[in-house]
């Protein structure tokens, strides 16, 4: 865009002091009443590509059977007859579907000694009852988790509730209080830090409305998606206001050097926006490249937090350029009367110590590449949700309740082609033999196979045969993210296979897990290949040079290898999204502190050597970039330390850590570089 378009553009939107912020604000009112009708997910299979296994299974148990919210409700002290009347009362909730307990399957009027233990001990065990609730609706929506309300209000807060419905519902009350209070905890973390990179009371104040009304629009504006995940609702907001904020300061920092310079307020916002844009735009371009990467996920969870970023970045972006300008003018008088010193520490003696350590810290990073590169691959990582199932919490205390008291319950759903009994029996017995699984529920377990289907009860034959499937309900007697959950897997398909080739289908918590593992195996390469082009690509446009996107995604990539090496040496197993997510992430959003002191660098290099050149730039640019890592470092860590919801919690880390690491790596590893690979800088460079 050619300067005088520019300056008459920015020119003609501060002459509109009103017509301007009116516009934003309305919408900022709109996006606040598109907020509450924006959908948000919380299940993560939801993500798995069309063709795969667990997919093509819900559609069709939504289909033939219904897909409805299952969870488990524990009472002790209860007697027989009160635990049948509990069930009448759970029965008539609103949202319950059925509720399954032992008078299901045997005669409870009977002696307890005569009903055969597999079927006593899984319902009722001193004196303690198991119900099996079915709700209405899935999992995850809203009149399910009013049920588990009811519910909870009914047997009484001693009583233990357990499985993927309360799990859901626990969730959605984590982050209802978590998004609010992290923001509590950020938004004067940024105020603190922005005050050091401030000459103006104001100026802070103004930053973080200038994004906050991009954050708003964004927000609302995510009505466009059928449904965003709670990992993307959840992050979103906090994660923009991190990393948009550099624009603002950008272009506050050059208005201020030109009325420094002795130009008037209009004059001084035209020229700050003309010289600020490349930087700003190049800054948001390869942060919106890294998230886009996401895209070419197969799991889609990643085009879900790539197109919400992207957007909101591109948002931010907007507002920065178009209101702040007005914003300025409005408050030039305001501004003017709140200035004070520069509160930022001077980079010059830092500057001096990289220069002269230079050589030690490039063998260092030498070192560091091979380990921290095989380290990072090889990494165990998680797929699922393990929140409401880790070892912290009301919801792990009240799962490890009922798993103490009744084992594991963890249901596999199993369809194959209805019409064969003989070939179901041959199925059903062998996956019972099966050292993993714990019990096998089907028309042919529950009634003789021998007798005609439309003889049986139409309750039990509809929750079994659709007339084109035959469902199993397979009980594990192993749960978790671990090798003999996934190896019980492996024997249910197997054997499905061997009975039915082709034919069958599974869907459940840990088949939803494993597709969820074999998909995103496949994604590692194509994210970071396509994410690395794109960011290269952008720096070699902007800095008009072939040399520097190769040093500079280096310094960045080592620092991403660095951070995710750490989980492997910790001994600590990393959620495969935040792994994912963040390499994309952390390359995107820190790759902006390296093309500003490359820039910088390039600048004085005009007048200066190569180690006066270093040092000018970490002296001018050492400031921006530590402002910038510690908003974004300390929007990460508040995810990592306050969040309960493990894959946020894991993307925090890994954000905050990042930033540091790479805020650190841009300092003193690329300086070094720039020096020396100097000559060969210049060369591919143009002048």
């Amino acid at each position: 865009m050619g300067d005088d378009v520019v300056d008459r553009a920015i020119d003609y939107l501060c002459k509109r002091k009103i017509s301007v912020p009116i516009f934003f604000l309305v919408s900022v009112i709109v996006s606040l009443l598109m907020l509450p009708r924006v959908s948000i997910n919380y299940d993560l299979a939801e993500y798995l590509p069309e063709d795969s296994n667990t997919k093509q299974a819900i559609a069709i148990l939504e289909e033939n059977f219904g897909y409805p919210g299952t969870a488990e409700v524990m009472v002790e002290d209860i007697s027989i007859a009160e635990a049948q009347k509990l069930k009448e009362r759970l029965a008539e909730i609103d949202g319950v579907k059925s509720v399954i307990w032992l008078d299901d399957l045997a005669d409870p009027a009977k002696p307890l000694q005569t009903i055969p233990e597999e079927i006593r001990d899984g319902y009722y065990k001193n004196n303690t009852a198991l119900f099996q609730v079915q709700f209405d609706e899935f999992d995850y929506s809203q009149k399910t988790s009013q049920a588990i309300i009811k519910i909870r209000e009914l047997v009484g807060e001693d009583a233990a509730i357990s499985g993927p419905a309360e799990n859901s519902r626990h969730m959605k009350e984590i982050l209802a209080g978590e998004i609010s209070k992290i923001l509590l905890i950020v938004v004067p973390l940024c105020l603190v830090i922005l005050m050091l990179a401030s000459s103006s009371w104001i100026e802070p104040l103004l930053y973080i409305g200038i994004i906050g009304v991009s954050i708003v629009i964004n927000m609302g504006t995510n009505i466009i998606f059928k449904s965003v995940s709670f990992i993307t609702y959840s992050m979103a907001s906090v994660l923009q206001l991190a990393m948009a904020m550099d624009y603002a300061l950008f272009l506050m920092h050059r208005y201020l050097e030109e009325r420094d310079s002795g130009k008037g307020v209009q004059s001084a916002i035209v020229i700050a926006v003309r010289k600020s844009l490349s930087s700003i735009a190049a800054s948001a371009l390869t942060t919106i490249a890294g998230f886009l990467a996401l895209i070419v996920m197969n799991y889609q969870i990643g085009k879900d937090i790539g197109l919400v970023l992207a957007k909101g970045i591109l948002i931010s972006f907007l507002t920065v350029i178009i209101l702040m300008p007005v914003i300025i003018v409005l408050l030039n008088r305001v501004i003017d009367k709140t200035r004070h010193r520069n509160f930022s520490p001077s980079f010059n003696k830092i500057g001096q110590h990289v220069l002269k350590f230079r050589i030690v810290i490039v063998v260092l990073a030498l070192i560091m590449v091979v380990p921290a590169f095989l380290a990072q691959r090889s990494n165990e990582f998680l797929f699922g949700d393990s929140s409401a199932t880790s070892a912290e919490g009301k919801a792990a205390e009240q799962s490890q309740r009922i798993s103490e008291t009744f084992g594991v319950n963890n249901a596999v759903l199993l369809l194959v082609p209805s019409g064969y009994p003989a070939a179901e029996k041959a199925l059903a017995e062998e996956l019972k033999s099966q050292g993993y699984i714990k019990d096998v529920q089907g028309l042919v377990t529950l009634a003789d196979p021998s007798i005609p289907r439309e003889y049986l009860p139409k309750s039990v034959r509809d929750n079994f045969d659709s007339g084109g499937y035959s469902r199993f309900i397979i009980n594990l007697r192993v749960q978790g993210e671990n090798d003999q959950s996934f190896a019980a897997v492996d024997q249910i398909k197997n054997t499905a296979e061997k009975h039915y080739p082709g034919q069958w289908l599974t869907a459940g918590s840990i088949t939803s897990i494993a597709d969820i593992r074999s998909t995103v195996n496949e994604d590692i390469f194509s994210v970071n290949l396509y994410s690395i082009l794109a960011v290269a690509m952008i720096i070699l446009l902007t800095l008009r040079s072939v040399s520097l996107p190769i040093i500079l995604v280096a310094v960045i990539e080592l620092s991403t290898w660095i951070n995710m090496s750490i989980p492997y040496f910790a001994g600590e197993k990393l959620a495969f999204i935040g792994y994912l997510v963040v390499s994309s992430l952390q390359l995107g959003a820190t790759i902006d502190y390296a093309i500003l002191l490359a820039n910088r660098y390039m600048e004085f290099r005009k007048d200066l050597l190569p180690k006066e050149a270093a040092q000018a730039a970490i002296k001018a640019a050492g400031s921006s970039i530590v402002i910038s890592a510690l908003i974004l470092s300390s929007a990460g860590l508040s995810f990592g330390f306050i969040s309960e919801i493990d894959e946020i919690k894991a993307i925090g880390m890994l954000i905050g850590r990042g930033a540091a690491i790479s805020g650190l790596l841009v300092l003193t590893l690329l300086p070094a570089l720039l020096i020396m690979l100097d000559k060969v800088v210049m060369k591919t460079s143009l002048k």
